[in-house]
């Protein structure tokens, strides 16, 4: 997750990313964004304290944008902090609907794959 500013704070943190550190969990939301004039898909973080999500303290890489379906809804926990970056760690479920999707898939590959 990055913890670029993008120009952004809020109550909770002088600086965007700030909280992102050793064992935070976040809950990951895809939304659109508009940065420099320009509107993106990007998949943000939420700091999630006392089981409820409060402010935008990072995003994923935007190449992984692409895979956004899957990471909606999911929570993370932060495993490694770097000076420009950190990692994190999936520690819930995939969303039902999104497990229905990726099963559904499987399934029409394998009988596309059969004729």
């Amino acid at each position: 997750m990055g913890r670029s500013t993008h120009d952004r704070s809020c109550y909770a943190q002088h600086i965007c990313g700030s909280l992102l550190t050793l064992d935070v969990v976040v809950c990951l939301q895809r939304l659109q964004n508009v940065y420099n004039g320009k509107e993106r898909s990007v998949i943000a973080a939420y700091h999630v304290t006392d089981g409820i999500d409060s402010c935008c303290i990072g995003f994923l890489k935007k190449e992984l944008t692409k895979f956004s379906g899957l990471y909606e809804d999911v929570l993370a926990q932060v495993s490694s902090v770097q000076s420009s970056y950190s990692v994190a760690v999936i520690i819930s479920c995939l969303p039902e609907e999104t497990i229905r999707q990726i099963t559904s898939s499987m399934f029409d590959d394998t009988e596309s794959d059969d004729s």
